[in-house]
Order: C-alpha cells, then structure tokens, then sequence
C-alpha cells in the first residue's frame, strides 16, 4: 500500500534524505520547503520521479494541499 508522505524541510540535510528513502520504498512525497536552509540541489535528483512533488512554501503560512 501506498502512502502520500509530507515532509516539512525536505530540501534539508534530513528532509532530503528522508525524501528518498520514501521514494525508494515506492511512496509518494510532497516535499515543502521555504529554501531558507536547504537547497533544491538537495533534491535536485528527485524532480523527475513522478512520485515526488516539490512545492516551496513557508509553513509559517497557512497552505492547503
């Protein structure tokens, strides 16, 4: 069974890892990050699976997703 993961930071050192782990275990992931920290080349990698999603947003705003 699939899930659908929200990682808050996963252009970070950890999101970003964390991103993939999931990817590879066949999950799909909405990254969110505001690239205050991280960095797109963090997930750079991950931008043509079509499980993944970035959006770039600052969770300090509400969002609807």
């Amino acid at each position: 069974m699939s899930h659908v993961n929200l990682i808050t930071g996963g252009a970070g050192f950890i999101g970003s890892n964390l991103c993939e782990k999931l990817l590879n275990r066949g999950e799909e992931v909405i990254c969110l990050d505001n690239y205050y920290t991280g960095h797109k080349s963090n997930i750079a990698h991950l931008m043509d699976n079509p499980k993944f999603e970035l959006i770039r947003h600052d969770i300090v705003d509400p969002i609807l997703v």
